[in-house]
């Protein structure tokens, strides 16, 4: 904007500031939220929510019952159940379960169990099975009502076989589990106890099931739960989000100062209301009153600063840069930790005590655009501050946001935007794994530094960025075998073709990183060495040599390929002999010829199978000297020794050593790139790509620092061999594979570690100080190693006899053996000391024994003691996933195994476990130790190995993703650290609590104008009543702006606990904006949790268009009042096919009713991710696959309700539950029929075209949302699909009427049957609450549409954009999958022609068909954006089609994949801001080459702006674009349309008939649209729909927008 346009706006806005003071307060904005799932009964809710934070509490706490009577208000009964719980918990977990109360976090779970159980009992009663009075409290026994406990007791007591011989009863996810004692044998019984605690039944039968245990499982489900409400009806309120006020036109902000400060100190007196308690705005009343005291007690920086403020001349851009530091400087001077002393001296605190930082935060960044000008002019900064802030910019980029807890990086997810469903989930947990060190007998601020300690994310002789490039390596080179073993392809060092390449290392730093894994790469020097391990009796194997090996090296790639001749098999060994000989007495380059030419052979006549005869021939041809007989029978090793290896040792020993004996899975054979491991397989090719670059960077980097100098350019090719970290022998049990084969990292090969100390809780096994063997004359032992096997087994005896071998030379390592019996009968003592080789009479104490004193055993132990020991470790062995007879090894926590019945485990493998797991876990923990503790050498050696082991585990065990939580995006986690305690904080450094008794320590690093420091600052304010034991360290990193940062006004929505009433009745959670400016133009949006599906439920005003200086007088005082309802959950998923983990695209799901399979909600899984969305209320469901093409090719196998390895569909059924605010994320799996392999769901009747490979560049997923056959309280109209489907989009009450009017002109030139679809996120509750009526009285049927943008899709702020990606990016999945076709109609067009033609027509293959931008209105011709520049080249002559009118193919749109398209090139795109300036205009025509566009006749859609008024009588549509050229506003070319003030007029009529008749309550649903059109329409501005835009001159950069 001009700045005398900026000017003369600053004016009219400072003299409607002038004139809101005259009217005295701005009137208040009040917003609340409430849930409409069934309200949670008060007992069982502060019950459950009890359990949410400490599952062992409920059932000690249950036996405390009954409660004192006439508990009858909310207040007294959460009163009376905290009061007995506490004695259970600790503080930290008192305070958590207030805050959770607060949040009403287990309404939803709550919920479920009551729809659950209501669906239940009503199947009871169909059955005739019938609960009576007395009975509210009862026990569910095997189909049997239980109401007493005498009849309980008699049931389980009865020898009869009513509850063994039936089904186990099957375990819901709320259900609550009494816990048993570790045992091997299940229980008899499972008693199900429908409880409710206030029922005269519930104590005796809770006493009765407790004394039943261990036989009988006890399993306790409310009865009930929830507070039966009506359909529609809305219950608690809730907290734990946030409203933003964002400011649609900024011009105010340019002038704003304190002068209009009167507002806020006039409007804040009063917060709390009849209906509401508001304590943020509380907070933000006296906070804000503090900061107008401040601001106005300080001078200007200086007089040019004062003269600008004074003159209302906008922010310059020099002052816009230094906002950020500006703010640090304001909190720092005058917080209650204030920095380099308070500017001024003043009494603006109350009772003269500052105000803490998280108070001035809150108001300063959640109130910015009132004290932008006062911050810019009057907060001068201080040169240290600033020296301060240049420093850390140097440590941590500008601006950037992290959370630490304990050292650990917190994810979104885990809370680190500050949202408070996170920050708890994500404290409990960090709290108990610091309270599990503390067990140890450290202190709070040892286990923290423990955790947080640099040993964890330091490695050893390399940088820290470098770690994964070396971790794991091991030495593939044939050194160790005496060399002549390897059979190099080429050799860069001897080969005479390299012989022009240089020598010099440095020749590395000449290239781009970019460009180091390409033949450009011309050095001398075997960098690379990739060292195969093959089978050659796998035609595969050497295709791959001849095709894949033979074209890198032709092509010049800096990689040495060589050879080791994999000989376990019969017909390997053979060929072994063959090759061998060949490169001995023929050479390489005939060697390759004889592969090649065999591979050609078998692949000419597609044999997987080695044939013989070919091979033979191949041999022949060559003119060898000894027969080919010989070699293949062997006979050539008996009668000529002089031939290479004739026995092969070589090739075996190094197989051995490296761990490649026995090809796994689909792997083709074995690669070691400088020592790397990896899988030969589809993938690997591309792995070796990442490999060698990022090694390649590694040498770069090497010699750039001087680690590395041509003087190493000698032994450059076993660099990687001979660093320190390399290990000499390779076990595949040992180093986890780096294959990325399309699996995941729960996969059978990862690390798994187990926490030592809740694997002897689950289990009951415990082994004191004298189960361990050690080695002589070592006191410290820091690794404790579990052989575990089937001591009874010769295999189980050779592992326990290698491990007492290790132990002998051990001086790290103390061993222990848990016995694993494949038959438990069989277990003697005696055959448990013979087996470990010792006879029965070796005796001895029970200390720690060293290896040369015999194992100890006490003499005299029974069968009864030593059957108990077995059963323990047995139990052992089942926690860690090992069957009976298994063999493994469990190291600090670390399961190594388990071993398949070919593996030998030697003791040379001990000594690399050992080494590896010193390297890589165990040394870490004892190098911080060492250093945390002082007298850890003085601690004795069975002490100090306890301490070390169970650290280390607990350590690493935490690290490890949570099988239950894990999902497709977990990721190796990173060490933690404390690297944020590198950062300089003299100024911007605040501490929060007690560091040495806190039980955990949170680091913030924050951006004070932010909009996560918006949030964070309203969580800071109650921190310390939310989390009592943390302390916080907080570290303010601002950046430098180039424009206003925050555009908003914010309040975060959360509290410390419920507050009540005087009548004890909760006081409904809200929040309240006050002392807001009148004039500009807000937009209401709500900033909730991923999962959760708002809409607004009751509003009076636009809140797209709030414009407080427009309330009628009546109105100010108790202000705009809206209320939102949290309708819906959100169920996401990735879908997964379990051979190949590939999405199986196309596939289309249901979620289906638990009690009558009634399809709620349809999908389809989507390419990139396997994406899929549902949405649901708190319950139980089914996910299924939907009758078709999808359930003939897949079915599916497990529902992955319980992370990514979640149990089969026979295993746990395919239920699942909704009922936590943080929504679920499954992980289907499918599998696909017999015969259809090689089906593709989506190539259903016609042949699909294959995509763009734009697909297969993007890594993001889609997104998708289907129908909503559950009505949101609102009734649809008629079943089944109409004839004509149209869907659209409007925001705001203007728009909504012009919909009104569109919906009016399709019905009255058709007789189809007419469908319109909505998506309800962008509508208000006038429309939601007008469109019933008009639906009944027009006979259309409508239906609303609703998803959440995915996290991972770049998201767009501004609210039409919004709107525009909506149109176009999810068309595939957001409607119900049985419709066919869908047409978009803009709302503010005119229908003038029957849509069934759009419906009937042929789009001849493409699957959409759009209108091409007009081109007859010469007047325009300057505007035409798409005749130049960019368009013009793109589009070569292609039109470019206006997205007013179109209509879809859905089936054909989801054959070809088209939504996956149009996304990716979405996420490429957007990543530039400047482009897609029309989003779902701009993205259509910039993929149709991709996705075809059918051009509709130009008689679909007439606009003034761009087409001649001759042809406006043969329009089907008309299009109220805007015209840039003149300006007309949309009302004034509406009324140029004959028909459209007569469906005008009609709809204001239908609208005030309904108002009076007390149909609906808005008073703007009647409104004349001039009214409409006025609110919230700033004089300087055009309105767009939704949008404002300013247009002077044409321009390709910001192109014209022609509709919403």
């Amino acid at each position: 904007m001009a700045p005398s346009r900026l000017l003369a706006v600053a004016s009219i806005i400072l003299g409607a500031l002038s004139l809101d003071k005259a009217h005295g307060a701005s009137p208040p904005v009040k917003v609340s939220l409430r849930s409409s799932f069934a309200a949670p009964d008060p007992l069982l809710e502060a019950l459950e929510t009890i359990s949410l934070e400490d599952p062992s509490v409920l059932f000690p706490l249950l036996s405390a019952f009954p409660l004192p009577e006439h508990l009858n208000t909310p207040q007294s009964t959460h009163a009376a159940v905290l009061e007995r719980a506490a004695s259970l918990l600790q503080p930290p977990a008192l305070a958590s379960i207030n805050a959770l109360l607060a949040l009403h976090a287990a309404s939803p779970r709550l919920a479920a169990s009551a729809e659950y159980y209501a669906s239940f009992t009503a199947s009871l009663g169909e059955s005739g099975i019938a609960i009576g009075k007395g009975c509210e409290s009862w026990v569910d026994w095997y189909g049997e009502v239980v109401c007493d406990a005498d009849t309980l007791l008699r049931l389980a007591s009865s020898n009869s076989p009513t509850g063994a011989a039936k089904l186990k009863p099957k375990r819901l996810p709320f259900d609550h589990a009494h816990a048993l004692p570790p045992s091997l044998d299940p229980p008899h019984h499972v008693a199900i106890h429908y409880a409710d605690p206030t029922a005269a039944g519930f104590a005796s039968l809770h006493a009765a099931l407790l004394s039943l245990e261990p036989k009988t499982e006890y399993i306790l489900r409310w009865a009930g739960g929830s507070t039966a409400s009506q359909q529609g009806e809305l219950t608690s309120y809730l907290t734990g989000y946030g409203v933003a006020l964002d400011l649609k036109k900024m011009d105010y902000l340019a002038v704003d100062d304190r002068h209009k400060h009167g507002n806020t100190l006039e409007s804040g007196s009063s917060h709390s209301t009849a209906d509401g308690v508001d304590r943020e705005s509380k907070q933000s009343s006296v906070e804000e009153d503090v900061l107008t005291c401040i601001f106005d007690s300080l001078p200007y920086i200086d007089t040019k600063a004062e003269e600008r403020a004074k003159s209302n001349e906008p922010l310059s851009k020099e002052e816009i840069v230094v906002l950020g530091l500006q703010a640090t400087q304001f909190i720092a001077a005058f917080s209650d930790d204030p920095r380099n002393g308070s500017a001024v001296e003043h009494q603006c605190w109350p009772g003269n005590v500052e105000p803490p930082v998280a108070s001035l935060m809150h108001s300063l960044t959640n109130s910015l655009p009132l004290y932008l000008t006062s911050l810019s002019r009057k907060v001068r900064l201080s040169e240290g501050l600033v020296d301060e802030v240049y420093e850390n910019w140097a440590k941590a980029s500008p601006g950037v946001n992290m959370v630490w807890v304990n050292g650990r990086a917190l994810g979104e997810t885990d809370g680190s935007a500050g949202t408070i469903f996170g920050l708890l989930r994500t404290l409990r947990r960090e709290q108990a794994l610091v309270q599990s060190l503390v067990d140890l007998d450290l202190t709070r601020e040892q286990a923290i530094e423990l955790l947080v300690h640099p040993a964890h994310s330091a490695v050893f002789s390399v940088p820290p960025k470098w770690a994964e490039a070396v971790d794991g390596l091991v030495d593939a080179s044939d050194r160790t075998e005496g060399g002549d073993l390897m059979l190099w392809w080429n050799d860069f060092e001897n080969d005479p073709k390299y012989t022009r390449f240089s020598t010099s290392l440095l020749g590395l730093l000449r290239m781009h990183p970019a460009q180091l894994f390409s033949p450009l790469l011309q050095l001398r020097l075997n960098l690379v060495n990739v060292v195969l391990v093959l089978d050659l009796s796998n035609p595969r194997s050497l295709v791959f040599l001849a095709n894949q090996v033979e074209n890198v090296v032709n092509r010049g790639f800096p990689l040495r390929w060589g050879l080791v001749p994999a000989v376990e098999s019969e017909e390997g060994a053979k060929m072994a002999r063959l090759v061998y000989y060949i490169a001995e007495n023929h050479g390489q380059a005939r060697l390759a010829k004889f592969i090649h030419d065999i591979a050609v052979a078998h692949s000419q006549i597609k044999s997987t199978v080695l044939l013989w005869p070919v091979v033979q021939e191949v041999f022949d041809s060559i003119g060898a000297s000894i027969s080919f007989d010989a070699f293949v029978d062997g006979s050539v090793c008996q009668t000529d020794q002089s031939i290479t290896d004739c026995g092969l040792e070589k090739a075996r020993n190094y197989g051995r050593r490296l761990g490649v004996t026995t090809p796994g899975g689909t792997s083709q054979g074995h690669a070691f790139v400088n020592g790397r491991y990896f899988e030969i397989n589809d993938m690997f090719l591309r792995e070796l790509q990442n490999e060698v670059a990022t090694q390649l960077q590694f040498l770069q980097e090497m010699i750039y620092v001087g680690e590395i100098t041509d003087d190493d350019a000698p032994s450059i090719s076993t660099f990687f061999y001979d660093l320190p970290g390399t290990s000499s022998r390779r076990n595949a049990y040992i180093f986890a594979s780096n294959s990325a084969t399309g699996g995941h990292a729960l996969g059978a090969s990862t690390l798994r570690v187990f926490s030592i100390p809740e694997l002897h809780a689950r289990s009951g096994f415990e082994v004191g100080p004298g189960a361990f063997v050690v080695p002589d004359g070592q006191d410290s032992l820091p690794l404790s190693m579990y052989v575990v096997a089937d001591l009874d087994s010769e295999t189980g005896r050779e592992l326990a006899k290698e491990s007492l071998q290790f132990v002998a030379s051990s001086s790290r390592s103390r061993v222990t053996f848990v016995h694993n019996p494949t038959d438990l009968s069989k277990n003697t003592p005696a055959t448990l000391i013979r087996a470990l080789g010792f006879s029965e009479e070796v005796t001895g104490g029970t200390a720690q024994a060293p290896l040369t004193e015999g194992l100890a055993f006490n003499e005299g132990i029974d069968d009864n003691a030593l059957a108990s020991f077995i059963q323990s470790s047995r139990l052992f062995t089942r926690e860690i996933g090992l069957a009976p007879g298994e063999r493994a090894i469990l190291v600090n926590g670390r399961l190594v195994g388990p071993f398949d019945s070919s593996s030998n485990f030697v003791a040379g493998d001990f000594e690399t476990l050992e080494d590896y797991e010193m390297k890589k876990r165990v040394g870490r923990v004892v190098e911080a130790l060492g250093e945390i503790l002082e007298d850890v050498d003085g601690l004795e050696a069975s002490a100090y190995s306890h301490l070390v082991s169970i650290s280390s585990s607990i350590i690493s065990a935490i690290q490890q993703p949570d099988p239950h939580e894990a999902g497709l995006f977990d990721t190796t986690p990173r060490p933690r650290t404390r690297n944020y305690r590198l950062l300089s904080g003299n100024y911007t450094r605040f501490e929060i609590g007690d560091r040495s008794s806190a039980l955990s320590h949170v680091a913030i690093l924050l951006d004070p104008l932010s909009e996560s420091a918006q949030k964070w600052s309203s969580v800071l304010g109650i921190w310390q009543d939310i989390f009592p034991e943390v302390f916080i360290e907080l570290h303010f990193n601002p950046t430098q702006h180039s424009e206003i940062p925050l555009k908003r006004f914010y309040q975060y929505n959360v509290a410390p606990r419920l507050e009540y009433d005087e009548a004890g009745q909760e006081i409904p959670a809200q929040i309240t904006f006050n002392g807001l400016p009148e004039e500009p133009i807000y937009t209401l949006g709500m900033d909730v949790p991923p999962a959760w599906l708002v809409r607004p439920r009751e509003s009076l005003y636009d809140l797209d268009n709030i414009q407080l200086g427009t309330l009628s007088p009546e109105d100010r005082d108790s202000g705009l009042h809206a209320l939102f309802a949290l309708d819906y959950l959100v169920i996401e998923g990735h879908a997964r096919e379990d051979k190949t983990n590939q999405p199986p695209r196309g596939v289309q799901l249901q979620l289906t009713n638990s009690t009558d399979a009634t399809p709620l909600d349809d999908t389809q899984v989507v390419l990139n991710l396997g994406y899929l969305q549902f949405k649901a209320k708190p319950g139980v469901f089914h996910l299924e696959i939907r009758e078709g093409r999808s359930r003939d090719i897949f079915e599916m196998e497990s529902v992955g309700s319980e992370g990514w390895n979640s149990p089969t569909i026979s295993e746990a059924g395919n239920e699942l539950t909704v009922m936590s605010f943080e929504g679920l994320t499954i992980y289907p799996r499918m599998v696909r029929k017999p015969g259809m392999e090689d089906l593709d769901v989506l190539e259903d009747q016609i042949e699909a075209e294959e995509p763009h490979n734009v697909i297969g560049d993007i890594v993001f997923s889609s997104l998708f949302k289907p129908k909503e056959t559950a009505s949101t309280d609102l009734v649809k109209q008629g079943d089944g699909q109409a004839d004509i489907n149209i869907f659209t989009v409007a925001s705001g009450l203007l728009y909504e009427r012009f919909a009104s009017i569109m919906i009016l002109s399709v019905l009255r030139n058709t007789k189809s049957s007419v469908k319109f679809w909505f998506i309800e996120n962008f509508l208000s509750p006038t429309f939601l609450e007008f469109i019933p009526h008009m639906a009944a009285e027009y006979g259309f049927q409508y239906e609303l549409v609703t998803y959440k943008w995915p996290s991972w899709l770049r998201a767009q702020k501004e609210k039409q954009r919004i709107i525009w990606a909506y149109k176009i990016l999810f068309l595939d999945v957001l409607f119900p999958m049985d419709l066919k076709k869908v047409i978009f109609v803009d709302a503010d067009q005119i229908v003038r022609a029957d849509l069934q033609e759009l419906v009937d027509l042929d789009l001849h293959g493409a699957p959409y068909g759009y209108t091409p931008m007009g081109d007859d209105n010469y007047d325009m011709e300057g505007f035409r954006f798409w005749k130049t520049g960019y368009w013009k080249e793109f589009l070569a002559g292609r039109p470019y089609h206006i997205s007013a009118l179109y209509v879809v193919d859905l089936v054909r749109f989801r054959q070809m994949a088209a939504g996956d398209i149009l996304r990716g090139q979405y996420q490429a795109l957007s990543a530039d801001p400047n482009s897609l300036a029309n989003l779902d205009q701009d993205l259509p025509n910039n993929i149709q080459r991709d996705v075809p566009i059918y051009s509709l006749h130009e008689d679909w859609l007439w606009c003034e702006t761009w087409c001649t008024k001759d042809r406006l009588h043969r329009a089907k549509t008309i299009d109220l674009c805007q015209n840039p050229l003149t300006k007309e506003p949309k009302l004034s070319r509406a009324r140029q349309i004959p028909e459209w003030e007569e469906y005008d007029s009609e709809i204001a009529r239908f609208a005030r008939k309904l108002a009076e008749e007390g149909k609906i309550r808005s008073s703007v649903a009647t409104a004349d649209t001039n009214v409409l059109a006025n609110v919230g329409v700033s004089p300087s501005t055009d309105k767009v729909g939704s949008e404002e835009v300013e247009v002077d001159t044409p321009s390709e950069a910001n192109h014209q927008r022609d509709e919403l």
